[in-house]
């Protein structure tokens, strides 16, 4: 069975941080998906954070003409962030529930 995933290829905010999955393997199915998405997800946490990692440094010595965006390139990377972390938090408890249940 193959799931149309095609509302994930954009966001409202106009980012893609998640995209569609290009191939299905039979062997994997929907898991290769989620795989990819996390990942997404996670290279998407880390772009922002290195992003504001450089503003802070600009900001340091003195060259950052854009305080306003930095804070706000900040606080962006702050919410990726938690939102990875809650996002992995469930998916682990998800799967200590199932392995909880007896067969």
């Amino acid at each position: 069975m193959k799931i149309d995933n095609s509302f994930f290829a954009a966001s409202r905010l106009g980012t893609s941080l998640i995209t569609p999955v290009e191939e299905e393997n039979e062997n994997t199915g929907f898991a290769g998906g989620f795989e990819k998405i996390f990942a997404d997800m996670w290279q998407a946490s880390e772009e922002l954070s290195a992003e504001s990692r450089a503003d802070r440094a600009l900001l340091m010595i003195g060259q950052l003409d854009d305080l306003p965006g930095s804070r706000v390139r900040s606080e962006k990377s702050g919410i990726m962030f938690e939102l990875n972390l809650n996002v992995r938090n469930k998916v682990i408890d998800a799967y200590q529930e199932i392995m909880r249940k007896q067969i």
